[in-house]
Parts: structure tokens; sequence; C-alpha cells
């Protein structure tokens, strides 16, 4: 559309406000050869690599292969020309064309790119391809055939939001085996689980403390003794696993009333005598008989339900932002928890600087889990206000108007306090309130444990292990595998079922909930994951980010890690 209109239109004296792609294309460090392969317009990243690397003196082997239809369709030949006169080394450029006239003048390689691949390969070179998707999966599987890994392979696809939204995912994403009925119905255990939860609570007297504990040990003893889940299966129906995120709204809903009503007066709605008539159980006379501690239970399940619930089912949707129905859910989700301001700050703020000090959401190493919740609350939401005053700004839209999905989204969770006062007056709101701040105090404590004491520069891209991954089963399986947060993390278009388990990226001390129970406890949290993190240094950071891993040990306040500085 923008080309059109430059090309075709008279736009001399128009202002125009274009938001470009927001991701990255360089050249890893290394002596390996490089094997370059541009398909249309892919050639302007390849072009924008090799012009960086020339000027740095880079004598490494090139092969460069360039695809296109017609001869017509080469473009910057000249400019490839100067690039490979200016190569310190081997430089061997092979221009393809698709469909060039068989009785034509071309006399150059014919068909298709991804047919030339293995002309004289070299099996140790680092593969940089770029352009449309099916080249790239074409080219990444053949490479793959002959020996080259995929840590040698770094690929740009030039995908739209359409394309993430509907297209299947690039070959290595799956085992190639189709998702049978279980792959499916395996990700409705997080459904039984806030049902299980709602239950409990409108059972009243000691059930939500049964309830309770019996969700802490479904998912502690889970984890420990059901193993790792490494299956990647291929989901011809993603649809239904759409559907599934979406119920979260509903099922949330039923399970924060419930929680409003097991301490209001009267029975708001008539609630309770719905279930007795439904049931034969007499909800309210149990709702009556109801122990103190009993209600403090209560409060800490919903919490919960609001953090795994809301907020995990969340994060997917609104990673999501070319899908205004899964949007409106995520929103709504978070609003739950008074966070929607996540919908911007962790999309374009957190995934774009992870890891690094100017992440909110990174604790650095030796900070407590108490500081990081109100740090990184109060910093999210400062980045978030700063984000979208930049939106707003580079649209023409006032700041202070319907426009501000920051204010908007505040003016949501206020809207549910106010449902919750209509329900159960200012007992059931004050309840409400406690409820959500603790769903919100999970959200942080989960950040905290994700990418504690990581350490990156801002200028080099995100990669697997600058997360901390798990691959427990129940966590998995019942949280939408959030677990697989390395890759979620490398590539955060990916949708969940499609996230792979990384076995080989910095682990964490366990399953989710096993790990939040570290945390939450500090001197274990410490003693457990400074050694973690110490390794992690050796084993997985460059020379660059050993540098600031020493810096941060410096700082830490922890022993074990200023011995290490």
């Amino acid at each position: 559309m923008f080309s059109s209109r430059a090309n075709d239109g008279d736009v001399i004296g128009e202002t125009m406000t274009v938001e470009g792609p927001s991701g990255d294309f360089w050249l890893r460090p290394g002596s390996a050869p490089l094997l370059l392969v541009a398909g249309g317009s892919g050639l302007a990243p390849i072009l924008a690599l090799l012009r960086a690397a020339a000027d740095e003196g880079c004598a490494r082997p090139v092969t460069l292969l360039f695809g296109a239809r017609t001869q017509r369709d080469l473009y910057a030949l000249e400019e490839i020309r100067a690039i490979e006169r200016a190569w310190k080394g081997p430089f061997r450029f092979t221009p393809v064309l698709s469909e060039a006239a068989a009785d034509g003048a071309w006399a150059g390689a014919r068909g298709l790119v991804t047919d030339h691949l293995l002309d004289g390969l070299d099996t140790s070179a680092q593969v940089y391809l770029c352009g449309p998707p099916a080249m790239i999966d074409a080219a990444e599987a053949t490479l793959r055939e002959r020996g080259v890994t995929q840590r040698q392979i770094h690929a740009d696809r030039f995908l739209t939001r359409e394309d993430l939204a509907n297209r299947a995912r690039p070959a290595e994403a799956h085992s190639g085996v189709e998702a049978g009925i279980f792959d499916y119905l395996k990700f409705f255990l997080f459904h039984a689980v806030g049902l299980f939860a709602a239950t409990t609570i409108v059972a009243g007297g000691a059930w939500p403390t049964y309830g309770l504990l019996g969700t802490l040990a479904f998912y502690l003893i889970g984890d420990a003794i059901s193993g790792d889940d490494t299956s990647t299966p291929r989901y011809t129906r993603p649809g239904i696993l759409t559907v599934q995120l979406w119920l979260a709204l509903p099922l949330l809903s039923l399970i924060v009333f419930a929680a409003i009503w097991s301490v209001s007066p009267g029975d708001p709605l008539g609630f309770g005598a719905l279930v007795t008539l439904l049931t034969g159980f007499d909800a309210i006379a149990a709702r009556g008989a109801t122990f103190w501690g009993h209600h403090v239970s209560t409060a800490v399940i919903t919490g919960l339900t609001i953090g795994m619930i809301g907020t995990i089912t969340a994060h997917e949707l609104t990673h999501r932002t070319w899908d205004r129905v899964s949007m409106f859910f995520g929103r709504w989700l978070l609003a739950f928890s008074f966070d929607t301001v996540f919908s911007i700050e962790h999309v374009y703020g957190h995934h774009r600087y992870v890891s690094t000090e100017h992440d909110p959401a990174t604790a650095p190493r030796g900070r407590n889990v108490y500081y990081h919740v109100v740090a990184s609350t109060l910093k999210s939401n400062l980045s978030a206000w700063k984000i979208e005053r930049r939106r707003l700004l580079r649209r023409g839209l006032g700041l202070w108007s319907w426009h501000n999905a920051f204010l908007r989204g505040h003016l949501m969770s206020l809207g549910l306090v106010a449902l919750a006062w209509a329900i159960g007056g200012p007992v059931g709101a004050g309840f409400f309130v406690v409820c959500a701040l603790w769903g919100k105090a999970l959200l942080e404590i989960v950040n905290y444990m994700e990418h504690y004491g990581m350490v990156r520069d801002p200028a080099t891209p995100v990669q697997p292990r600058h997360s901390w991954n798990t691959t427990k089963r129940i966590s998995s399986w019942s949280m939408f595998n959030l677990t697989r947060h390395s890759h979620h993390h490398a590539q955060g278009e990916v949708p969940y079922q499609d996230l792979r388990p990384f076995p080989e990226a910095p682990t964490m001390i366990g399953g989710y909930l096993t790990t939040i129970a570290v945390a939450m406890i500090p001197p274990l949290w410490h003693a457990l994951m400074t050694p973690k993190v110490l390794a992690w240094d050796h084993a997985y950071a460059n020379d660059g980010e050993r540098e600031l891993a020493r810096r941060a040990n410096a700082r830490s306040g922890i022993a074990a890690f200023q011995r290490a500085a």
C-alpha cells in the first residue's frame, strides 16, 4: 500500500507516519564460511549485512545466492560486484532465475534458489536466509538433511500480521507427527484446575483450604513425578486451541464471582439458591459455617487463578496484536489483576529489552523477590505510559483521550472493582482488590524467576539462552506451554502450541509453581540460584556478556557473586 501510494500518487507535501518492521538481522562473530540466501526483496538485509562486514575487513569465505523470477527482477548487481571487489576473502555470487525463458539469453543458474544450496556446500558454514517463508522453510529442510545444525541457521521470514495469525509454523517447530485428540485435550487441564478451584470455593467450610492444598500438591508433586514434556506435534486445527484461550475469560469470571459471593451478605444474583436447586447442596449454609481462615484460603486460591488463568492466558492472547478478538479477551483477563499495561509494556518493552538493565521485569543478581514485585510494577507502568505516549504522538492522537490504552485499561480494572462492590458491597470489593493484587504479585514473581540474573547487550538479539526454561509436564500442559519460555523470547510470534522445549536452554529449579515457592523464600532462592547463574556465565554467556556479568556480580551484594567478580 505504501509503495503504490508513493510511486503512483502525488505525495509531495504530504506527511505520513509509517511503522516499519521491528526485527533485526546481523552477522554473528566467527571464522566459519558464510552462506547467504536471498529471495526477492530479501536481498536488502543481506546487502546491509555484507556492507557492514566489508567495512570491517571481513575475510570469511562467502557464497551469495540470489533468487528472482526473471532477469529484469535482478537488482543491485553493481553494488554486489563492488562488495565482491572490496571483500578480503573468497566471494562467490550466484543469481538464480525461476522463470527465465527456455529460449532466452540467460546463461546463468535456473530453477529455485534452494535447488543450488548444495553446490559446493560447506556444512560448517553460518547460514543466513532472508525472504519468503516458503523459501526459507525449504532451505532449512534441505540444509538440515545435509548435516547443517539449527544453531548454524539464522532466518528472517517476511511475514505479515495475517501470516502470523494463519500460516502453518515452519517445519522445525514440530516433530512432523500430527497432533491427536489427547494433544488438544491436555490443554483443557488448565480449565479443569479452574473449575476445581471454583467448586471448592462455592462448597465453603474447609473446602477452599482443601482446594488450595490440592492445587499446590497437583503442581508440586505432579511436576516432580510426571517427568518432562518434549513433544512437538503438528496441530492442524489451531482454532480449537484459540477457543481454549478465549474460554479463560468466562472461567475466571466465574471463579472471581464465586470468591466475592463467598464473603458477601445475602445471596447476590440468587447464586447460592441456584446451586442448591441444581445440586441439593445448601451452599448458603456452608458459606455461613466457613471459618475466617478458610476465607484466607479462598483469597489465596483466587489470586492464584487470576495469575494462572488470567495472566498466563492473556500473555498468549495479547501477543496476537493482529487479532482484535484475542486482544479483547486478553486485556479483560489482565484487568482482573489491575495489569492491562502488561499488553503494552510486555509486548513492546519487555521483549525488546529482556535481560538488560533497561527491562523492569528482569531482576538483577542479588535482588529480593518482594522488592522486585514493587519495583517492577512501578517501572513497568512508567514504561507502558512512555510507550503509549509515543504511539499516540506518532498517530496524532490525544494523550488524555479514549485512544490511550494505558488509561482505558486501568478504567477497565476500576470497572471490575465497581462491579465487585455492586455484588458484595465494600467487603466484596475489598476482597476482590486483595485477590487482584495477589494475582498481580504472582506475575512479577514469575518475571523474577524467568530472567533472574540474565545479562544481555541491548544491541544483540534475544536468544533462547536469555531465559530460564523448564520442560516439566504438568506445568507445560496446564499453562499453555509458558514453560517453553526460551523459544517464546527467541520468536515471540510463535503460538503456544508450536513452541519447542529447547532442552539445551538454561533450566529453572523445577516446574513453575515449584520455582515460585522457592523464589518466595529468598535465602533458599539465592542458595539454589547463585550457582546456576554462575554456571550460566560459563556455559551460555559470550565475551561481552561475561563482562556485563562481572559488573552485575560486583553489585549483587551476594558473597558468591562478588567472589566471582
